[in-house]
């Protein structure tokens, strides 16, 4: 393994998933572009260390058919945390992902489910002082739950910063409203 990440595109250019963002290491990209399913868009810097082969090893990949975006996006901390708007939805501190926990509106002891119409971000703070207790003036969320679309998570998600591994995939975020990090 030498260590490369290939960003994977659709045929119209479009990043194929960011819920993760949709890479796949390099040695798999340069199977899919020989086996004629994918092409190379860009390359990084480091060359195929092979004698007959003069390649470097590719950055983005695009497939040669499109596929269709799923519009159903599964329920995960990332997810529901961009769903939510990153930000608590008691109190609205705006959290970090990694500060966030699940809070089940109905809670789970009282038959409550883990789906996107039941869950909500909160911080600790809120969690534990709603504890396992019904929606009331004092514990109901600023917004409704509800399952988003792909297209609502995308537009969400734009807002917020993101950090991709090589400088050619900055081209293909569009109208990305936050900053973009290279790393």
């Amino acid at each position: 393994m030498i260590g490369l990440r290939t960003l994977v595109l659709n045929a119209n250019y479009m990043p194929i998933s960011i819920f993760p963002l949709h890479t796949i290491p390099s040695e798999d990209a340069i199977t899919r572009i020989f086996n004629g399913n994918m092409h190379a868009v860009f390359n990084h810097n480091r060359k195929i260390g092979h004698p007959s082969l003069d390649m470097h090893w590719p950055a983005v990949v695009a497939r040669n058919k499109n596929t269709r975006i799923r519009e159903n996006v599964r329920f995960a901390r990332d997810t529901l945390y961009y769903r939510d708007h990153g930000m608590c939805q008691y109190c609205e501190t705006p959290l970090e992902l990694r500060q966030t926990t699940y809070d089940h509106v109905i809670p789970r002891s009282k038959g409550g489910k883990h789906t996107w119409e039941n869950v909500v971000m909160s911080c600790i703070d809120c969690n534990n002082a709603k504890g396992n207790r019904m929606p009331k003036d004092t514990f109901v969320p600023r917004q409704q739950p509800y399952r988003p679309t792909y297209w609502q998570l995308l537009a969400n998600r734009r807002k917020f910063p993101i950090t991709v591994d090589h400088p050619s995939w900055v081209d293909f975020f569009g109208d990305w409203e936050a900053e973009i990090f290279v790393r």
